[in-house]
């Protein structure tokens, strides 16, 4: 089998498995935020998903710490395309972030901004069925659960049910209560 490695900015990860879906992603939205997700199947019929964050939102030092996982000191003049100030962002409850830019500009932007390093998270399951339960659950915060299938996750499993056999039927699930 065939073995993807995946650089991260302390460790390596190594997949040894054949890529049965993706990568699929939401870039294309116009969001300064975005996701890519690949699938996995190694020897042993279990499967390995592959998702990474992507985010191209800068912020002050002063303020970074409060709700940026993995920052990165990056000089101004390097920002990518299309990055966006957090604080000219629409605010969300509960969600902390960066002051309002004003008419000069965000408040004290110096030379050097913060940026959000790509967020990997790889999940590795026994079957099928383990791997849609866990494409479909969303846990949040609060404790609170909510079980959907989004966009992208829905085209990685079609794209799955055409590559490998043990998908058949896997776009409709049964979850018993």
């Amino acid at each position: 089998m065939p073995v993807t490695r995946i650089a991260d900015e302390f460790s390596d990860f190594e997949i040894d498995g054949e890529v049965v879906a993706g990568p699929v992603s939401t870039r294309g939205r116009s969001r300064p935020r975005w996701f890519e997700a690949a699938l996995y199947r190694k020897a042993d019929g279990s499967y390995v998903l592959h998702v990474v964050n992507y985010s191209v939102v800068w912020h002050l030092d002063e303020h970074a710490d409060s709700h940026v996982n993995r920052p990165e000191d990056t000089p101004r003049s390097q920002l990518p395309p299309g990055a966006v100030y957090c604080g000219s962002l629409s605010a969300r409850p509960g969600r902390p972030q960066c002051p309002p830019a004003g008419r000069g500009g965000p408040p004290g932007a110096g030379p050097v901004v913060v940026t959000e390093l790509p967020q990997h998270k790889m999940s590795r399951h026994p079957d099928v069925p383990a791997l849609v339960r866990e494409m479909m659950t969303a846990r949040r915060p609060d404790g609170s659960v909510s079980v959907a299938l989004s966009g992208p996750m829905r085209d990685l499993l079609r794209e799955a049910e055409r590559n490998d056999p043990a998908f058949e039927g896997a776009t409709r699930t049964v979850i018993s209560m």
